[in-house]
This record gives C-alpha cells, structure tokens and sequence, in this order.
C-alpha cells in the first residue's frame, strides 16, 4: 500500500511536545503517512481500540505529573475495568521529553508506556527518553529514535512494489500563507480562549516594577506588582506570561528582509489556511499584520533547531550554503550544530545573517516553518490568595557568549521594561507544590535565590489569614550578599522578628568560607528532626535544578540519618521540589 495511517498525539504543557510532534507529521510525508497531529485530550480516547499505529508524545511537568492537555486521556486508560488485550491491535511509539536533573526524569512517559503495555499495545521501540541536559538537547536521544522508528514501521507496512520514502529535501509545510489587501491594526493576538485550561485569565495593570538587588550587583532581580483584577489562585500556583519581541529585534527582522529582497514587510496582512490534519490555531485564521505576528507570535532570539535548517534549504540555489543547511539537519551534522548553534547560543535572526542565500529564498509559508512561536513562561506566585496585587519575582537573564554578542533572556527583559500602568494578560494555572491541609503542620522551605518567591506567599497567606505558630514556619534562603541580593529583606526580618518565622540565611560571599543552605541544614539538626519526626513536618524545595536540589536532599539524609525516611517522604509527599533548569 502506499498511505499508511499514522496518528501522532501529544502531551504538552510549554509547547514543546507538541512542536516535536508537528515536526514527525511533517516528515511522516517521507514515508507516504496520513493522519492527524492532536493533544490526547482532543482525541476521543474511546477510538484507541481501532488505532493501527499511534505515536505518543509527552512531557513531565511538575513532581512526574502529566500535561494539563492529557490529563483526562489518562484518567480514562487508568480505568480498572479496562480489559488487559483491549489495544491489541495497536502498534504503538513513545517519546518522553524531559530534565534528568529532576528527580522523576519522564515519569510521564514512562507510565503512559507501561500502562499501553498492560492493555495490550505492541511497542515498536523502547521508549525514547530524551534529556534536555543533553549537549544536544532532547535531539540527542530523539534524532537517532526517529531513524529507527521510520525503518520499524517500513518492516511492520511495507510499502507497495515501486513505492520509496521520498528524499530529504521533501517540501513539507503545515499551512498554507495568503497575503490579502487589509490594513489590519495592530491587536493583541492571544484572546482569552488561547488560555481556556487555566483556572483564571485576564488582563492586568503593573503597580510597581522593584529592583530588589543591588544596582553594583551583577544580577538584576525584580519583584513585580500587578492589580489582582478578577484573578483567583491558591498558595503555590503559578502565573503564566507570554512575552512579546524587543522592538530592536523586530526591527532587525525587517531590516534582514529588505537587505535580501524579500517583498515581505511589517504592514503586509495576511491569513493562514487549514490543513485538515493539523489545524492552525484560531487567532492565526484571522488577517494579522506581519508586524503582529513577528511581534507575538515568532520567538525572533529563540536558539534554531534542526527544522530551521531544513526550511533554509528547501529553495537555496547556492551550493555551498546548500550543503552546510542540509548537514545540520541531518542525523550525522548534530556535532556540527551543536558546535555552530548551542555552544555560542546562536539566534535565528543571527543563522538568517549567516546564509544570505538561503534567506533570500524565504516566502511566506517557509517563515511559518522556519520561526519556533514564543512560548509562555511560568513564574510561582510571590503573594497571597487574599492580597489586592499579583507578585512574581524575576531574574532578569542578560549574559554575553563565546562570540562576545549579547544575549537578553525574551521574557525577564520584555518583564523588566514594563511601566507601572502596562497592561499584560496573565494565566494561573495549578502549581505542583502540594501544602498540608492541617493548619499546625510544620512547613520546612527551602528557597534560595528567586526559589523564594512561592514561600513569600505561603507566609503571607498565613499572615492573611492569622495561620501563625511557633516553629511552624522555617525557612532557609540563600544568596551572595546579605546586602545586595538578599530579596524581601525587611518582610521577612519582620515576620522573624515577630516571631512568625525561623529563618536561617546563607551568604555564600560575605566571608571567606563559602556557605549554602545545604550547610545550614546540617547545622540546624535538631529543630529539624523535631519537625520532621515528633511533629510530621513537610519539606518543600525551591530554586535552580542544577546543583542545590540534589546537595539539600543529600543534607536532610544526613541530618535524619535515614536516606529511606527520606525517599519516603518524597512518595508520599512530605518532601516536595519545584525546581527549574
């Protein structure tokens, strides 16, 4: 046969299952494929049983918990009363996107495989387990996976005699770009359905936009006020923002289509149209001015990835660039891409700059290809339920790399020029910390650096709603400099000096012998083996994955000189971590 039916579903809570999963569709065309790319709470679970062939790909979000968008296709294949030979007939993938630095790396994945299993799926491969920590990112462990899995379907359905895989070079686009004759304004593209999983949305007012560090000290921290509107949240949920393009980066894009010829300008409106196996998001149905949309909607600083390659060399007509492109997105060039995009951190505006050819061939729909959209960024809540504002508090991301260029995080500047007055839109949705019900449980934090920000609400929440006692509360925060980057400073002297808090600080620069939470930890012993074991204490960590959430577990093993109480109160959920890459 010539088409076989190929059903990829997704489970995603940032976007990036979901664009891994656009990019198999696309080259699923290789191989003669059909069907449609969807999140599994789209897709009627029911219909499973008649699957031949179906494509899982999911994240881990949180403490292993699974996507918002596959939480209730998952609930359903939980069921009991499932019978055990139900999938039979399915022959089924898994790809797992994950951070081994936490510490139930693709749980998601792994379950969803297991329980496919139990119903009786066939699985092609092992389960592809892919690791941001990789030097080459989730594409290290993926790239290879993908090549397996096309050779694996191409020996359970053959093609027919004198049908092949189509070449590399296969065009494939999503959407199909129309420039019409509109003078469409400049709108806010992100309508409140965009956001239809959160538990609250709407717009807000900035009320204050606070440097909390030093202004000689080399990090710029903000804690930024919002009014509250009509939002609701609980203590440890998080607030999501979709940031918007710096202007000079905009510009810059402009600025490189007009160097290459492209009629391709910022008031130019056009529409994209459907494909019925992936259908293109609503606001995009809608005439937008190419202004709007690199403004919104492509992240102009983002890193490229392979796809990005691919698209440059579909209509290159010089060689040399040719060739290069087309060894970066293969499977062998990933050394290559590696050395050329992740280790100087090259953006896409840069790698347009770079092959001048390839861009002068750019059209309207390869753009669309080409630009990964902005993604939104999730901050924990700095205040409390009961508070009139909406706080969060931001590292504001500006390094420079090999190259000596500059580089802006997207979200934490765009946040950072805000004036008081700005409007944003802001979604909550649910945090993974989940706090004791009881209201005398002792509450252990551990928050250095920006970790601080969701335990500035638990204490506030208490404060709120006069939830406070003895010893209840300890909180370990850590920084450089008890002068310039101890955030909140006076709160929380406030909430010691009136004995609402135990805190414990560590300045890791103001003496000669470094010191980390982790130490001070060790150092508290037996406050905390009485908080632990006499009075059922929980422990809840929160700040960078890289080094400290491994360093406090490793501190409270000693300090309960038990490494199995330990790993039993992560299972029952008396030890708790919000960390982040």
């Amino acid at each position: 046969m010539s088409q076989r039916k190929l059903t990829i579903l997704y489970g995603s809570e940032t976007g990036t299952a979901q664009e891994v999963s656009e990019n198999i569709w696309r080259e699923s065309k290789r191989y003669h494929c059909h069907g449609f790319v969807k999140p599994m709470d789209d897709y009627d679970v029911k219909s499973l049983i008649d699957e031949k062939l179906v494509l899982f790909v999911c994240s881990t979000t949180g403490c292993g918990e699974e996507p918002e968008n596959m939480k209730t296709f998952w609930k359903f294949l939980l069921r009991k009363n499932l019978p055990t030979n139900s999938l039979s007939n399915l022959s089924f993938g898994v790809i797992g996107l994950g951070d081994s630095s936490y510490q139930k790396f693709n749980f998601v994945a792994k379950k969803l495989h297991k329980r496919i299993l139990q119903l009786g799926g066939n699985s092609i491969l092992s389960i592809a387990l892919c690791d941001d920590q990789h030097d080459l990112g989730i594409g290290g462990t993926l790239s290879k996976w993908i090549i397996d899995f096309w050779d694996k379907i191409n020996e359970i359905e053959p093609l027919s005699l004198g049908i092949n895989p189509l070449p590399s070079t296969f065009k494939t686009t999503k959407w199909t770009v129309k420039k019409v004759q509109s003078n469409t304004p400049h709108i806010d593209i992100y309508g409140p359905e965009f956001f239809e999983e959160s538990i609250s949305n709407g717009y807000v007012q900035v009320l204050r936009n606070l440097r909390t560090t030093a202004d000689d000290h080399f990090q710029d921290v903000r804690l930024i006020s919002f009014d509250r509107c009509n939002l609701s949240w609980e203590v440890g949920d998080v607030a999501y923002i979709r940031p918007k393009n710096s202007q000079q980066n905009i510009e810059q894009l402009f600025k490189i289509f007009n160097e290459h010829n492209l009629d391709i300008n910022a008031e130019d409106t056009v529409v994209l149209e459907d494909n019925e196996e992936m259908p293109a998001p609503v606001f995009l149905k809608k005439p937008l001015s190419m202004k709007t949309i690199a403004s919104q909607f492509w992240d102009l600083s983002s890193r490229p990835k392979l796809r990005a390659f691919e698209v440059l060399a579909y209509n290159c007509d010089n060689e040399l660039e040719k060739e290069k492109l087309q060894e970066f997105a293969s499977f062998e060039g990933q050394e290559e891409l590696l050395n050329y995009v992740n280790r100087p951190r090259r953006t896409i505006l840069e790698v347009l700059q770079d092959f001048p050819h390839a861009t002068s061939k750019l059209t309207f729909d390869l753009l669309f290809e080409l630009f990964q959209p902005i993604k939104p960024r999730a901050f924990s809540i700095a205040s409390s339920k009961h508070s009139n504002r909406l706080d969060i508090l931001v590292a504001i991301v500006e390094y420079y790399t090999r190259l000596k260029s500059q580089r802006k995080g997207l979200c934490s500047n765009w946040l950072k020029d805000l004036k008081i007055g700005d409007r944003i839109r802001i979604c909550i949705k649910k945090g993974t910390l989940k706090f004791p019900k009881v209201i005398t449980t002792p509450i252990i934090m551990v928050g250095p650096g920006t970790g601080l920000a969701i335990f500035r609400a638990v204490l506030q929440d208490a404060e709120f709603s006069a939830n406070t006692f003895k010893d209840k509360f300890v909180l370990f925060f850590g920084c450089r400099y008890s002068n310039k980057d101890f955030h909140c400073k006076d709160e929380l002297k406030r909430m010691q000096n009136e004995g609402n808090l135990n805190l414990f600080c560590a300045f890791s620069r103001d003496n000669d012998q470094k010191v980390y939470v982790q130490d001070l930890i060790l150092r508290e012993k037996s406050l905390l083996k009485n908080l632990i074991f006499q009075r059922g204490g929980y422990v809840f960590v929160s700040g960078n994955s890289k080094n400290m959430p491994k360093s406090v577990r490793e501190s409270f093993e000693e300090v309960l000189e038990d490494k199995n109480y330990v790993a039993e109160m992560i299972k029952c959920g008396r030890y708790q971590e919000e960390t982040w890459s």
